[in-house]
């Protein structure tokens, strides 16, 4: 059975490498806020990427929402609403 992952297990496991959002963001130039971001609010590719790459994942098992399995941004994934807010989903 596949992984789920979520903005919790992927710290964990980015944790688990010896690593840190902060240290990706270092290496790439993004803020600790961008790399956070990156997780949960919005699509951010370099960030996305970055991190995928630290856990020898592709992007689109991290965030299949976001990104199809050729690793292109999904159009939804363009702009903050590429997930639904507890609110709107009620």
């Amino acid at each position: 059975m596949r992984k789920r992952w979520n903005r919790h297990t992927i710290l964990a496991a980015v944790r688990e490498r010896g690593s840190s959002l902060a240290a990706i963001g270092r290496e790439i130039g993004l803020s600790r806020p961008s790399m956070s971001n990156a997780l949960t609010r919005c699509c951010h590719p370099r960030a996305n990427e970055a991190i995928a790459r630290v856990l020898e994942r592709p992007v689109h098992e991290l965030w299949p929402l976001w990104f199809d399995e050729a690793g292109r941004r999904r159009p939804s994934a363009r702009r903050r609403g590429a997930f639904q807010s507890r609110k709107e989903a009620a």
